[in-house]
């Protein structure tokens, strides 16, 4: 232990400050909609049952789903177990962050690397969330360490041995999601230009996984299940992304507006990293920045590149960059180590390490930064004392469903809480509407309910308002969905959750 470097025991400390900020709030926060799809439509039967929805249910490989169902068996599918495999991924990526900036450029630009990566909120959030993105990071993070190795120790006796690694974890990046590809390009680029057919011994390992998930890709297009994204103008959603590179998901993820101050001096120090680059940084120096920066400009550029020009193409999301992330922050790391700024550049990295850490713990400990509570909303709303409809956030939906009953989705109507989409070919019969809002919100038009229905409750739960009303009597009345898509909630859109009814 005397032997180790001092550089070792920073990065040991950050990798131990890191898993703190990961796990100590793991399980606080309810699921979110998409952590539900995983552990409900996905993970809630047997193995076979979890890769046959992968196929139906999802836009991604399998991977992260077959490692899941086998995590799950032993930590439960409840929010700390599920989210625990996500959260061992994103601190194993904090070491790997070092590796890379120092292979790069030396020990201090990889300790600079780690707590970038230790401390980016963005890497904090999908750390603790259960889907896919932390073990994508981790895989991009090997797959691109692999890549520097083999691009910057030349010829020696054990080449071969990084190209290999190389494939095998582009491979299981791309097994993890389809993204992958494009980080994938610039390193399949870089390495063929200067190694030339030195590539090909890691190359066809890449090569067959493109072959074996093919079809599926095919297959899982053909449901339109990212097709949703282009309804959004692309200028938002690239303005969204670099919000979310800053300072995590703090907007529409959450059903707020996003929060663009917090983002501002995170990004000024950002440009400030590779302004500082090009000014006072050597040509050594800014060819080692260039590698991650590669990666960075295909990852994004690429996806971009097929929104503007090729109709239906447009996937472009921040957390579909996600494989961006780390590159990005080894390039910073890499631009703040230049020797002839070193007092600067130590000044900003000083700076953006701390506010970075600062606005993790903010996020950690403030709900108006957090997934909306649904777990709360279902404790208030306990039991249906009798059919009823619960109107909100489209996106709540699942959640919320999942916590009114114990986490095991009911298939009929009359076991419990039954997801629809609006109709107006048919009345449904209940006793209770409840109207679920982000903050205040002022009462639905009595037009939307009928003259059946009283207001009988006005509830706060968390950071959500739960606004009751129930039928005066022990009879039910008839309820017209359409109609109450349009109450106010402060959601950008509604949907309706009927608990035990059928229609008459």
């Amino acid at each position: 232990m005397r032997n180790r470097s001092r550089a070792f025991w920073i990065v040991a400390g950050l990798t131990l400050l890191g898993a703190v900020l990961r796990f100590a709030t793991l399980g606080v926060q309810p699921y979110h909609h998409d952590e539900v799809v995983t552990a409900s439509r996905v993970l809630r039967v047997g193995f076979g049952h979890a890769m046959d929805a992968v196929g139906f249910s999802e836009s991604a490989p399998p991977l992260y789903y077959a490692l899941a169902w086998i995590w799950t068996q032993v930590a439960g599918n409840g929010e700390w177990g599920l989210r625990s495999l996500s959260a061992f991924a994103g601190v194993a990526t904090i070491p790997v962050a070092y590796l890379i900036a120092r292979e790069l450029r030396g020990a201090r630009a990889g300790v600079l690397a780690a707590a970038l990566v230790a401390f980016n909120p963005m890497l904090l959030w999908y750390s603790q969330e259960a889907r896919a993105y932390a073990l994508l990071g981790l895989f991009c993070a090997l797959s691109l360490l692999y890549c520097v190795r083999a691009l910057e120790r030349g010829e020696r006796r054990d080449e071969k041995r990084d190209f290999v690694a190389w494939g095998v974890f582009s491979a299981l990046a791309l097994a993890t999601h389809y993204f992958a590809v494009f980080p994938l390009i610039a390193e399949i680029v870089l390495l063929a230009r200067r190694r030339g057919r030195a590539i090909l011994s890691g190359l066809w390992i890449v090569a067959l996984a493109v072959v074996l998930l093919a079809p599926l890709a095919i297959h899982q297009m053909s449901y339109g299940h990212a097709e949703w994204i282009g309804k959004f103008s692309l200028g938002h959603r690239l303005g969204e992304a670099a919000i979310t590179f800053a300072v995590g998901e703090t907007g529409d993820i959450i059903g707020r507006a996003e929060r663009v101050g917090p983002a501002l001096l995170p990004l000024v120090l950002v440009a400030a990293a590779f302004a500082l680059l090009l000014w006072r940084g050597t040509r050594a120096e800014r060819r080692a920045a260039s590698v991650p920066l590669a990666v960075v400009a295909t990852t994004v550029g690429i996806p971009l590149f097929l929104a503007v020009f090729f109709t239906g193409k447009d996937f472009v999301l921040a957390r579909n960059l996600f494989p961006a992330v780390v590159p990005l922050l080894a390039g910073i790391a890499v631009a703040l180590s230049a020797e002839r700024a070193r007092h600067l550049g130590a000044a900003i990295a000083v700076a953006l390490v701390a506010y970075s850490l600062g606005f993790c713990i903010w996020a950690s400990t403030d709900p108006d930064l957090q997934r909306p509570d649904w777990r709360a909303v279902a404790d208030h709303l306990g039991k249906a004392e009798g059919p009823r409809a619960t109107v909100t956030w489209v996106i709540g939906e699942a959640p919320l469903r999942w916590y009114l009953t114990d986490g095991a989705f009911q298939d009929k109507p009359s076991d419990g809480a039954i997801q629809l989409k609006p109709s107006e070919g048919y009345d449904w019969l209940v006793r209770e509407v409840n109207f679920i809002s982000l903050g205040q919100a002022p009462p639905p038009p009595q037009r939307l309910l009928g003259p059946h229905f009283r207001e009988v409750a006005y509830e706060k739960a968390g950071e959500l308002y739960i606004r009751r009303y129930r039928v005066a009597g022990p009879e039910l009345a008839p309820l017209r969905l359409r109609g109450l898509n349009n109450a106010e909630t402060n959601f950008r859109n509604n949907g309706v959750l009927l608990d035990g009814v059928g229609p008459e």
